[in-house]
């Protein structure tokens, strides 16, 4: 059986021929994925060889690109590519069945070689000992060995992201060992779990993955904070206890988001509801580019109610000050996670803050110019997912059942947010800068100016000054305030 490779980005078939080799063998899910007829970017290659340094370097040459020792414990060298990456393993005694022994899944124990695999030539030429192929047909996910798991836990993780991307199905015998060795996720480093989890979080069975990562007991050992919100009660208000609301929020938000028409009666009418807005090019984008962090903060953003849990004597319950513990805690377990600093900062901002679109208005009245000016003041560029973060968090809350008669509601209150305009657009520039605020007012240096600035800004957007020398003025009047109040 012969298998096409044309459909391979230029710089990855320039790739593949300037790895000249003897005894090369591609191995893992370049093999998996060409068989199962899968492609996918980036391009994404393993080389087993002899001398993986040399052949590395060879081909970082050829390719005008660098080679990178990934571990100083095993050889195993990247050469980065603009689409994709090679990974160069050593093969001291030339044995490809027993490394194919010591991977991951039957589905990854494949190897075909070098020169055969370039030209397509994948079936007539495959290693495979552990009957991979097989289960390629079947798309199972089955262990090498009973120990593969604790040679290397992150594979847990892995088999969790290769059925979210890929839809691999785990079989029994792995389902049971990641249970049994879920708590050795913490050997993985945390580099090497926010890898695979970034992967599983921008899924498109998102969902389900963290279904298949709590019925392990690895989403108990990844997210601590999320797992105590089981049996924390909040009734009447929310339906289910803290830790389901929040992944069912999560399922919402995935639904909300989609490019097509979920599936579901009642998700589809909500879904078609949001259509306008999702039209919006700026909208969109904005979802886009915030889909990591807000799906992140989706899944911790109550993270902070079993520690704030309380019940009056009506027997109401309240959660008073979970937003803001709930955005520290998550900062606290991210950071462990080596997350990026800037993805740390949106998904607190958004768990802070996810009460607030909500709160921007009085009960029965929409939001005035001033809320308004002040919400997209406080949250910039976040404000658009902190708006779909609502919504996901509304449906969770109530239901789509009692939510539809009043989801268009609902969508306006969105739409009146996120199409506001100020009178004075940012474009515009500001009246008054910090200089000409102590110039005109004779403040030195400190916070009474930044008050000041922003109270102008405030006035110039609501249209209640026009110009610069009502700006003046009121820069006077409200030093003055200040003076009197001090």
């Amino acid at each position: 059986m012969k298998m096409a490779t044309q459909s391979m980005a230029s710089n990855a078939s320039q790739a593949l021929f300037a790895l000249e080799a003897d005894g090369a063998w591609v191995v893992g899910g370049a093999v998996r994925d060409a068989i199962a007829g899968d492609q996918h970017q980036p391009f994404d290659i393993d080389i087993a060889v002899a001398d993986a340094e040399a052949c590395a370097r060879r081909a970082g040459d050829a390719l005008c690109a660098p080679v990178v020792r990934l571990s100083t414990n095993f050889d195993i060298w990247r050469i980065p590519l603009p689409d994709g990456q090679i990974d160069v393993w050593n093969l001291p005694d030339g044995d490809i069945e027993r490394d194919l022994g010591r991977r991951d899944f039957t589905v990854n124990a494949m190897a075909v070689p070098l020169g055969r695999f370039r030209h397509g030539e994948l079936v007539a030429a495959l290693i495979d000992p552990f009957g991979g192929r097989g289960d390629i047909e079947k798309r199972v996910l089955r262990l090498v060995t009973s120990s593969a798991l604790r040679a290397d836990p992150l594979r847990m993780l892995r088999a969790v992201r290769l059925e979210a991307e890929r839809g691999w199905r785990p079989d029994a015998e792995l389902r049971s060992a990641m249970q049994r060795d879920a708590a050795l996720i913490a050997r993985s480093a945390a580099e090497r779990q926010w890898t695979e989890l970034q992967r599983i979080l921008l899924s498109d069975r998102l969902p389900w993955a963290l279904r298949r990562l709590e019925q392990s007991g690895l989403l108990d050992c990844i997210f601590p904070e999320l797992t105590e919100g089981r049996d924390i009660d909040q009734r009447p208000v929310h339906r289910r206890d803290v830790f389901w609301h929040q992944i069912d929020a999560v399922r919402w938000l995935t639904r909300l988001t989609a490019t097509t028409t979920p599936r579901g009666a009642n998700a589809a009418a909500l879904w078609r509801e949001l259509q306008p807005l999702l039209t919006v090019p700026t909208i969109r984008e904005s979802l886009n580019e915030w889909k990591l962090p807000l799906r992140l903060a989706m899944l911790l953003h109550d993270i902070g109610k079993p520690q704030t849990r309380s019940v009056d004597a009506a027997g109401s319950t309240h959660f008073f000050g979970h937003s803001e513990l709930g955005a520290e805690l998550a900062r606290q377990r991210l950071t462990e996670l080596r997350l990026p600093t800037r993805t740390v900062r949106q998904v607190e901002l958004l768990i802070e803050q996810h009460l607030r679109p909500g709160q921007v208005h009085s009960p029965g009245k929409p939001p005035t110019d001033r809320a308004l000016h002040r919400f997209h003041t406080a949250l910039g560029d976040a404000a658009i997912p902190l708006c779909w973060l609502f919504l996901a968090d509304s449906l969770a809350t109530a239901g789509a059942e009692a939510l539809l008669p009043r989801w268009r509601g609902y969508v306006a209150h969105v739409a009146r947010i996120l199409t506001w305009l100020p009178k004075r657009p940012e474009q515009a520039g500001r009246l008054l800068d910090g200089n000409a605020i102590m110039d005109v007012t004779g403040l030195t240096p400190g916070p009474r100016v930044g008050e000041i600035r922003a109270k102008i800004d405030e006035a110039a957007a609501l249209g209640m000054i026009v110009g610069v020398d009502e700006a003046r003025e009121l820069a006077r009047r409200l030093a003055r305030q200040l003076a009197n109040s001090a």
